[in-house]
């Protein structure tokens, strides 16, 4: 196997074509703007009553837009990394070499995340920076983790559109797929799974708790809402008040009388990280099986 060839080919010519620098640029201002304009120059510089924030309202407010912001530019990062060369006529000189067609795959994935993992890291760690610079009290364990989390959803968008590229015949098929899929997760996930529990108590009539964790197990399973509630669970009290905040205003009342103290295990913290696992896992699986078997 020699997949960490391609790897490391398919990062340097990120480093030659300046997709690293771009990318490392775009995420140092994304993640240091907010404390130096919303924190420093508003709250840090005359903190009301010797009193000052901590960093974990930075991880709160930035993790609606990394959970946004992430899979696009990771769906940009990697959509093509495969169809591209297939299409050029690359992808035949590259397989004559002793790389078969999972070194191709599993080497794109690995060099694809590394391209967008290192400007994540980056990102981070210039606004650690700026956010001990200011009065905030930082927060290491809990900002340490939402970059870990970061770094893992870009992980996850990059292998599904590496899939998705590997089972595709031509770029804008993958192309069109991908976003499908962004906008699948981004906007319309949540209506799917409140219609789905609603038909299945239309035939089943479901007890009031058991629509609630039905509700909840299928918003869990998109990978931005895992990631969200992941967060969420270590800046709350308890991994309960986290899967509330992922119902709507009028339904957390609710949410919390039926899940009361504790969870089942399958909407727990561990499982739920499976279930972003699963979405790296499964779409890397599934377009090195067609793309094993695809006629090129």
């Amino acid at each position: 196997m020699t997949w960490q060839a391609v790897a490391r080919k398919d990062f340097r010519d990120a480093v030659r074509s300046k997709w690293l620098w771009a990318l490392s640029l775009l995420f140092v201002g994304v993640f240091t703007l907010p404390p130096i304009l919303v924190f420093y120059l508003e709250m840090g510089a005359t903190p009301p009553q010797g009193e000052s924030g901590t960093s974990d309202a930075f991880v709160y407010l930035m993790k609606q837009g990394t959970s946004v912001l992430i899979p696009l530019i990771a769906i940009v990062v990697a959509y093509a990394s495969i169809t591209q060369e297939r299409e050029s006529g690359s992808l035949k000189l590259l397989l004559s070499l002793p790389h078969s067609r999972e070194d191709v795959v599993f080497g794109k994935v690995l060099g694809r995340a590394g391209v967008l993992s290192l400007p994540i890291a980056i990102g981070f760690a210039v606004a650690a920076v700026v956010i001990l610079l200011t009065s905030l009290d930082f927060q290491f364990a809990n900002f340490a983790l939402f970059a870990v989390l970061t770094v893992l959803l870009g992980v996850v968008f990059v292998g599904l559109s590496v899939g998705i590229s590997a089972a595709a015949s031509t770029g804008r098929r993958a192309m069109v797929a991908v976003i499908g899929f962004f906008f699948w997760f981004v906007i319309l996930w949540n209506s799917f799974a409140n219609q789905t529990v609603n038909l299945l108590n239309r035939y089943l009539d479901l007890a009031g708790q058991t629509q609630m964790e039905l509700v909840l197990l299928l918003k869990l399973l998109n990978p931005t809402q895992a990631y969200k509630t992941l967060i969420d669970s270590f800046l709350l009290e308890s991994a309960v008040q986290s899967r509330v905040m992922t119902f709507g205003f009028m339904r957390q009342q609710a949410a919390a009388q039926a899940f009361g103290d504790s969870l089942p295990v399958y909407l727990s913290n561990g499982f739920v990280v499976s279930y972003l696992l699963l979405w790296l896992l499964v779409p890397v699986a599934v377009g090195y099986w067609v793309f094993e078997n695809a006629d090129l």
